[in-house]
């Protein structure tokens, strides 16, 4: 990030500061002490987690450190610049309009959904920085603190900054909030699942809070819309900026996934752009990977990349750990989808790994967290399906799950092929003794984050 000055902040935030400190500048900034740099500014937010004010003096150690801080906050033995404002949440959110508003050359690109904002996000800054300098959001930095800090993280000297955008509790005009913010040339609307429900009630609610993102699309913008969910497309009426419906439809969409061939560990996409098809090639293997490919490829292509361009990095892609990523340990296929899940994503990956894995299958699935009052019913729903398919072994890790496992084996799955563990870890080691290691076996472990699945790939591993 190009320094900021304090009186540049501090006249875009409202703030008060005393004048001897007005000639400072800084070039990082941060809402974590442990963070904290040379000449950097420090945000004093307040979380469940904690107050980002009873940590404020211990920068006094950092040289050229500041702190943005409440105007009540008891400054008494404080030996540090203070920027005083009403709240250093909307300060830092305030800053990052400006610092979006400071660089309007770059192209800057909003992802939402309920499932892919993260692999598509860096899929598309893939593709793109192999011809471009790119930007992208840390990690999964999508929310009204991590959003506002990824843009202040920026060099400016970025043609593309691709951004994802996520909602919590209580979800109706967060990604409005956010999208207000990032004011975005490209807008991307992925899906909407059976996610956040405790709060938002209702798919349709899910939906309409998901089209927030089109709220401050740009008016010369464009938006690419999962044409193939109708409840998505009962939210663009009436919106800025050009809208492209994407999809496996063909008639309601103008951009179309025609096929998808998968051949080992990687795909061949077949997409139809307006009438004219190309290919890409693509080493994945995980369903959902290639969705969020095709709308990463989306984004590329209107940001003016050729299609051979776009082939070329697309042929060298990778993938993040915890979302889809397909290991190989011996005997064993180890298939990593453990960072996250909800309903529909679940049975879409467990179909996946019926179809494309004709050996022994065994599956190791969590509790899928935030479906409100009708989280039992959706576990049901999972375990009915899930007993339709080709598996061989069910291992359910939380006691949601163990709803999978009862309707799995009301369904007709062998109840003695069934497992149900309090514990992630558990679930790993059991299954460890259980497979034969001679004999080729696809594992699938997917659950919730708050589930911590990727300690039953640790179990599994070393258990």
């Amino acid at each position: 990030m190009p320094e900021l000055g304090m009186a540049e902040i501090a006249a875009v935030v409202n703030g008060s500061v005393e004048r001897s400190f007005l000639g400072l500048s800084f070039a990082e900034f941060h809402f974590d002490t442990r963070l904290m740099k040379p000449q950097s500014l420090f945000f004093a937010l307040r979380s469940p987690a904690g107050d980002g004010h009873d940590h404020v003096r211990e920068l006094a150690a950092v040289p050229g450190a500041a702190a943005v801080v409440r105007r009540d906050f008891a400054a008494s033995g404080v030996k540090l610049p203070l920027l005083r404002v009403s709240d250093p949440l909307r300060a830092v959110q305030d800053l990052a309009v400006h610092v979006r508003r400071k660089f309007p050359a770059i192209h800057y690109v909003g992802i939402t959904g309920s499932a892919g904002k993260t692999t598509t996000k860096e899929f598309a800054h893939q593709i793109l920085s192999s011809r471009q300098r790119s930007f992208r959001s840390p990690r999964n930095w999508n929310n009204w603190i991590g959003l506002p800090f990824s843009l202040l993280r920026m060099s400016g000297r970025e043609r593309s900054a691709v951004f994802e955008l996520a909602m919590s509790d209580p979800g109706i005009g967060e990604i409005d909030r956010l999208a207000e913010i990032l004011q975005p040339d490209v807008a991307v609307l992925l899906n909407v699942f059976p996610v956040h429900l405790e709060f938002l009630g209702s798919l349709a609610n899910a939906a309409r809070a998901k089209g927030e993102i089109l709220h401050h699309l740009r008016a010369d913008g464009c938006a690419f819309v999962n044409g193939d969910l109708p409840l998505l497309r009962r939210v663009i009426p009436r919106r800025k900026g050009r809208v492209i419906f994407f999809g496996r439809r063909p008639g309601i969409n103008q951009v179309v996934l025609k096929r998808v061939v998968r051949e080992g560990d990687t795909s061949r996409l077949g997409i139809d752009f307006f009438g004219i098809e190309e290919e890409f090639r693509a080493p994945l293997a995980s369903h959902s990977h290639v969705e969020n490919l095709f709308a990463a490829i989306l984004v590329a292509q209107h940001l003016g990349m050729k299609h051979f361009e776009i082939q070329e990095a697309v042929s060298r892609l990778r993938t993040l750990p915890g979302r889809g990523r397909v290991r190989r340990r011996g005997m064993f296929t180890i298939i990593d989808e453990s960072y996250n899940s909800n309903p529909e994503a679940l049975k879409r990956t467990l179909e996946w790994v019926d179809r494309d894995f004709r050996f022994r299958k065994a599956a190791v699935l969590g509790d899928m967290l935030e479906l409100g009052k009708s989280e039992l019913r959706y576990h049901r729903e999972v375990g009915r399906f899930f007993a339709g398919l080709h598996f061989d072994l069910l291992l359910t890790v939380g006691r949601r799950a163990e709803a999978i496992a009862a309707a799995a084996r009301k369904a007709g799955f062998p109840a003695r092929r069934i497992r149900c563990f309090a514990a992630p870890g558990e679930a790993g080691a059991h299954l460890r003794r259980e497979l034969d290691p001679s004999r080729e076996t696809a594992i699938l472990f997917k659950g919730s984050r708050g589930m911590s699945m990727e300690k039953a790939i640790a179990g599994f591993r070393h258990g």
